[in-house]
């Protein structure tokens, strides 16, 4: 993260008009818009060069949309679908109805890395229930009216990032389904996506992977590992990235732990002591330092 997106490059492609845009709210470097389209309304974005500052573009709507890529053959997104669109292909989106549409501009170096096992160049995704949690928190982050803080800005937009990447993990199983390495990556995906809910559990790793606990455990143990240290690891790395990042200063440790997956403060600190660290007060003090 940490890369700003341009503001003009993202909520301004070639044929929207200012009009279009009903509200715009940024949260550190992932900005969300919202706009009204009226039946026939076009967009085009030109393929963005890979220097490191493209960001990618989710768009949910409640028309129906049809979207190409590289004069490729035309998707068509019903409403209430995802639309994925990476940032070094020329993209077109034409607005088949009136009505709205979200836009999660997201940077690309949070979501890379999962490019190589999505098909195509653009994606149009069901709905599923990440899917359709993303839909209501974008929403409610579009009307609420409260002031956000720096401290909320960064954990919003890694939320986002991280949601963003678990739909699209979600959307490839085919892929990542394949063999037992796929597998196994897939499921350290769903953790990273999850790892700051605080009751996503082994349990619920299994249901998402559609498999039983003991065949997860199975998985993970064929290298060397299991399902809930490597869980606590991650939650462990995310919790040490809030205490070196000086937004996150005013934050206690028992808020720590809690945007970081675990129950309480005891919690990170026996994490942290089974990781073989210090207390969490005394790695922030070093932080410091």
């Amino acid at each position: 993260m940490g890369i700003v997106v341009d503001t003009r490059a993202t909520m301004l492609p070639r044929g929207m008009r200012q009009e279009q845009l009903d509200v715009a709210r940024r949260f550190h470097g992932v900005l969300a818009t919202g706009h009204t389209l009226q039946a026939g309304a076009e967009w085009w974005w030109p393929a963005r060069p890979a220097d490191g500052e493209e960001s990618a573009v989710m768009l949910i709507a409640e028309i129906p949309l049809t979207i190409s890529c590289d004069d490729g053959a035309p998707q068509q997104a019903p409403p209430g679908s995802l639309c994925f669109l990476r940032p070094h292909h020329d993209t077109r989106v034409i607005a088949i109805g009136a009505g709205a549409v979200m836009c999660l501009w997201v940077p690309w170096s949070a979501l890379s890395e999962i490019e190589p096992v999505l098909p195509g160049t653009g994606l149009v995704i069901a709905p599923s229930p990440l899917g359709l949690g993303l839909q209501a928190f974008l929403s409610s982050l579009l009307t609420q009216h409260t002031e956000p803080t720096v401290i909320t800005d960064r954990l919003v937009e890694r939320l986002l990032a991280e949601m963003v990447f678990g739909v699209l993990v979600e959307a490839a199983p085919h892929v990542l389904h394949d063999g037992e390495a796929g597998r196994i990556d897939r499921a350290r995906s769903i953790m990273r996506a999850r790892r700051a809910e605080r009751d996503f559990g082994v349990v619920a790793l299994a249901h998402d992977m559609h498999m039983s606990v003991r065949q997860l455990q199975r998985l993970f143990a064929a290298e060397d590992s299991a399902p809930a240290e490597e869980l606590r690891r991650i939650r462990v790395e995310l919790a040490r990235e809030l205490m070196s990042d000086a937004d996150c200063a005013p934050l206690g440790i028992a808020e720590i732990a809690a945007h970081s997956g675990f129950p309480d403060a005891a919690g990170l600190r026996r994490a942290f002591a089974r990781s073989g660290l210090p207390s969490p007060r005394i790695v922030r003090r070093a932080g410091r330092a």
